[in-house]
């Protein structure tokens, strides 16, 4: 009776194609511009980040209190002397000390005693120091380790 009407062979896979063709496009360029931005949000991070560091360790010069926490064991204070130079003096709980912060790939780094005291902290000594703002005032964290083992820090500016 009645015959079915259907275009010519390969004329609508031709346009299905197309269609496909210019989705994928799409579907490639959004994932383009998502990666893009992803990758720029990132570095701005890391460069703002860096910007509030300072390009060296003036800022942090002055007197810096807080406490460590090991651990095991209970919680004991710290207190850290910068000078401008990066030379510094520590007290951590009743052991005194001196050590360096300086600027290292972009990065402060802590040599010396603030990072723990004692023959267990013999040869890791050095610390990355993360300088960050904690109600309107500055403070630093990093890690250390003492005879009794490693422990976090965080000092405020006084």
């Amino acid at each position: 009776m009645f015959a079915p009407v259907w275009p010519a062979k390969g004329v609508g896979n031709l346009n299905h194609a197309g269609e496909a063709e210019e989705r994928d496009m799409r579907t490639a360029r959004m994932i383009f511009v998502l990666t893009l931005t992803f990758i720029v949000v990132g570095a701005a991070s890391v460069s703002a980040q860096q910007a509030a560091v300072g390009q060296d360790v003036k800022s942090l010069a002055g007197k810096w209190i807080g406490y460590a926490t090991p651990t095991s064991g209970s919680n004991f204070p710290i207190e850290v002397e910068v000078k401008p130079d990066g030379s510094c003096t520590s007290k951590l709980g009743a052991a005194m000390g001196t050590g360096t912060i300086a600027m290292d790939g972009g990065k402060i780094m802590a040599d010396g005693h603030i990072n723990g005291s004692g023959s267990a902290a013999a040869g890791a000594r050095r610390s990355e120091i993360t300088l960050s703002s904690k109600d309107g005032k500055q403070t630093i964290s990093g890690t250390g380790r003492d005879n009794n083992g490693p422990y976090n820090y965080q000092l405020i500016k006084q």
